[in-house]
């Protein structure tokens, strides 16, 4: 009997660098700057280097508008950064998520 195999949904897709330009990420230079530098994932296929498009989203953060000079509060930029992860994040299960909250101290009764 034939095997068939369905398509994964959730299979990444990938951009090249120039396509990653093209859509609006940053500049060639400075999204190879951002690989090198380790702040950016990256994967080589033969000699080209790809970007997942979820890691360039991840990435991308909103732009905050100040009407003065002052630099947004740390906290501010923290929670853009927590609410990028849990946007990306897979659906826990129940246990899972007992695990994480008793590792990150959320259940005091797991550490008595």
């Amino acid at each position: 009997m034939a095997r068939t195999t369905r398509p994964n949904v959730d299979t990444p897709q990938y951009l090249s660098l120039y396509e990653a330009e093209a859509a609006g990420y940053g500049a060639y230079s400075t999204l190879r700057s951002w690989i090198a530098a380790g702040r950016l994932p990256a994967v080589r296929t033969g000699r080209r280097i790809k970007i997942r498009l979820e890691d360039l989203e991840a990435f991308a953060r909103p732009a905050v508008v100040h009407h003065s000079e002052a630099k947004p509060a740390p906290e501010t930029e923290l929670n853009f950064a927590i609410a990028r992860i849990v946007a990306n994040a897979p659906r826990l299960t129940e246990r899972q998520r007992e695990q994480l909250a008793s590792i990150l101290g959320g259940n005091e009764a797991a550490h008595a």
